[in-house]
């Protein structure tokens, strides 16, 4: 994926990498709070610069992994937090192996010559870092962390600034070594598009929705959960609900989703891969997803009650106990009783409201813009650090 607003020399070069959607998105968000300043940007998959084999193993290992051994995932998670020392046989062998798998990464740098570069996957850190470490760069580096607890895959010594989502991530990221004064609590970035909000009556007119109090059931953009189980549940359904289905980029579980649809007593709407998606998001009463970062950021910035399914071992589980413990969340335990909750939940008002009003709380909508300001401010002091 690329994206590019440039004349001559790139102002600002936002790498990413497509090992999730949510990295991809992030990198969106701050391009397009960048575009109104004028400012020469590029957007780069980080993959882009590496070999295909490795290219399609990084993704398919990862989503194989979280899919058919999320626990193994939870414990590579968990006994990967350490900071080891930048001479650790463990740390010299991560870095030999994917400097060799980018060797045109340096070659891109070169070419767009940016004058500040900012990241929203960790996988360009580590080569920034090392690059900067021994004297190859002197151009700033920011990172955006996209989930609420900073892993220590994202902690490296020569970058310029972190930008976190909440006040105990910058506190852990502090802990794990890097400099208080430098990490700025900004929230996740997501399009500023999602901070404008339409009531649902609205939203469910334009969508040619029924007006029925309506759930949204998301899978993410490559397609993981159990959404073919939570529709399902519906099969007995008599409750007075709307039920709007995003299956991704997964072709199959959209075609499995319409086939399960045609046969419930609520109406149903399926989708593949969208691009309203903050239109869906207003139109719902009730958000069911799996706690990635951006999502779950995209829907705290709608001010809606969200509840969270099947969390993958680690930043997801991270992302999930944050938001039930701030009330913007309920959990769902059981898929095969979906129908069951899901109606519970919505019936209870009071309890929807609460959510609504801790997820308006938790909000930070101007975070792209409040890291777009930071990139111009560099932009305008020069590259000095």
């Amino acid at each position: 994926m690329k994206e590019s607003v440039v004349s001559g020399k790139t102002s600002v070069l936002i790498l990413h990498a497509t090992a999730g959607a949510g990295h991809t998105r992030a990198a969106q968000a701050v391009a397009a709070a960048l575009k109104p300043s004028g400012r020469s940007y590029q957007v780069i998959d980080t993959l882009e610069c590496t070999s295909a084999l490795f290219r399609r193993m990084y993704v398919k290992s990862y989503i194989d992994l979280v899919q058919k051994a999320p626990e193994l995932w939870g414990y590579f998670y968990e006994k990967s937090d350490v900071i080891r020392a930048p001479n650790s046989k463990r740390t010299r062998l991560r870095l030999a192996f994917d400097k060799l798998n980018a060797r045109s990464f340096k070659t891109l740098l070169e070419e767009t010559k940016p004058a500040v570069i900012i990241c929203t996957h960790f996988l360009p850190l580590e080569l920034l870092s090392d690059l900067k470490g021994r004297g190859k760069l002197n151009t700033p580096v920011h990172a955006v962390i996209t989930d609420v607890s900073p892993h220590a895959f994202w902690v490296y010594p020569h970058i310029e600034h972190y930008h976190v989502a909440t006040p105990s991530a910058a506190r852990e990221l502090a802990r794990k070594g890097f400099p208080a004064e430098r990490i700025s609590v900004t929230g996740i970035p997501v399009d500023p598009i999602f901070a404008h909000r339409t009531p649902a009556p609205a939203a469910r007119v334009k969508l040619g929705l029924p007006e029925k109090p309506t759930v949204l059931l998301l899978s993410g953009g490559f397609g993981i959960g159990p959404m073919k189980q939570m529709l399902a549940s519906f099969a007995e359904s008599r409750s007075n609900l709307s039920l709007v289905i995003v299956a991704g980029k997964n072709a199959e579980l959209e075609k499995a989703c319409q086939a399960l649809a045609a046969k419930l007593p609520v109406p149903v709407k399926v989708h593949g891969f969208v691009t309203n998606m903050h239109e869906l998001m207003d139109a719902a009463d009730l958000i069911v997803t799996k706690p990635g970062g951006l999502t779950t950021t995209e829907i705290l910035t709608k001010g809606k009650p969200m509840a969270l399914v099947a969390p993958i071992p680690g930043q997801e589980q991270r992302n999930c106990e944050y938001l039930l413990e701030e009330g913007a969340a309920v959990r769902l335990y059981d898929v095969g009783d979906s129908a069951h909750y899901l109606e519970k939940w919505l019936d209870d008002k009071a309890r929807m409201k609460r959510m609504s009003a801790a997820a308006c709380a938790l909000a930070r909508p101007e975070a792209a813009m409040d890291i777009a300001a930071a990139l111009l401010a560099r932009l305008a002091k020069g590259s000095s650090s």
